[in-house]
């Protein structure tokens, strides 16, 4: 049976099913909504391509509400509203694509009856940011074909390596990006830490992306790249590096970490999917 699933932003869960009477039919998904953006210059032909951005995008869920009589019928309306209906927006996933969640806020929806105790209800999610995301985030959840919040097909893995993302030790490893948009950490969710000891240079050798910390580093010493922010042991250190930022294209991404005695460096981000 499809299975609709709303996860609050504090992480609660709640299924539709568990709405007395209710039974979601079917998920339409209305796909990626590219809007491009042009310029025209006088006496010249055509126009100027300024770039292509995802706007936001309708997923529409259709329901079938079956109560015993009209009493549970309006009951079931109001218990509903209360499990849909939020001042802010929440997660969606659905059966079909468990392992892919989108940010959403709901539009207003009315019920058609059939009788006095059934009817249907058509929902249309508004996923704003324009593309989905992965539930599980690499350097909380591992990925392995037992796990609850990945899906191994459909959500871009390659299924013959391991792919590693926490306590990776040495200073040449490869990070996989399975989504299919590049993780640019001035727009999106990307934590990196590094330990280690001396001076550390961290290198994106797939997009050519360069971090410098200009101080060293001592045992115990935690550097992290939190999204742009730099911070030595949480706190601040920007003015310490060359202000240089990672992202990661789609698929392989070669990384290099030089400078350090005994490195080890984790990456923590959600794959993202059009």
């Amino acid at each position: 049976m499809e299975e609709l699933t709303i996860t609050k932003l504090d992480g609660t869960k709640q299924t539709v099913s568990e709405i007395n009477g209710a039974y979601l039919l079917d998920v339409i998904d209305s796909g990626p909504q590219p809007s491009t953006t042009y310029e025209q210059i006088a006496g010249s032909d055509g126009n100027i391509d300024n770039g292509t951005t995802f706007g936001t995008r309708n997923i529409t869920a259709k329901f079938y509400l079956d109560a015993k009589d009209y009493i549970d019928y309006t009951l079931a309306q109001k218990e509903t509203w209360q499990a849909l209906f939020d001042y802010d927006p929440y997660y969606i996933t659905w059966s079909r694509m468990p392992g892919i969640r989108f940010l959403v806020h709901i539009k207003p929806f009315e019920f058609s009856s059939i009788s006095q105790m059934s009817g249907t209800f058509d929902i249309d999610f508004e996923a704003f940011k324009g593309f989905g995301e992965s539930v599980g985030r690499t350097d909380e959840d591992s990925i392995d074909m037992d796990s609850e919040v990945w899906q191994m097909v459909g959500q871009g893995f390659v299924l013959d390596k391991d792919l590693v993302y926490t306590n990776i030790p040495g200073n040449s490893f490869k990070i996989f990006n399975a989504g299919d948009i590049t993780i640019d950490p001035r727009k999106h969710d990307l934590t990196i830490s590094i330990q280690g000891i001396g001076t550390p240079t961290l290198k994106n050798l797939t997009t050519g992306d360069l971090f410098t910390y200009n101080k060293s580093l001592s045992a115990g010493d935690v550097l992290t790249i939190d999204g742009v922010y730099p911070l030595l042991n949480g706190a601040h250190c920007g003015r310490d590096t060359n202000h240089g930022l990672l992202t990661l294209l789609p698929g392989w991404n070669q990384i290099s970490l030089t400078g350090l005695n005994n490195p080890v460096s984790t990456f923590g981000f959600r794959f993202l999917y059009k």
